[in-house]
């Protein structure tokens, strides 16, 4: 496994196993440049809306989450 795929591994490990995922993004943000502070936001951004998709099945998705992970999926 290339590092960077360990490192996007232990990025979504911690924001599963603290509940962050739902958490307001500059409080993630913080927690996380605390825990990992080579990461730069948008990298904590996207393993925010990966862990969203991880966590629920397409079905189970709301509205206004599928509205939210198609906006940071349009951003780059």
């Amino acid at each position: 496994m290339r590092d960077d795929e360990c490192e996007k591994l232990k990025a979504l490990a911690i924001i599963i196993s603290e509940n962050l995922t739902y958490e307001h993004e500059d409080e993630v943000i913080q927690k996380m440049k605390e825990k990992m502070p080579e990461l730069t936001e948008s990298e904590i951004l996207e393993w925010i809306n990966c862990a969203k998709r991880l966590l629920f099945k397409e079905e189970y998705l709301t509205y206004e989450i599928k509205k939210e992970l198609k906006l940071w999926d349009s951003v780059e």
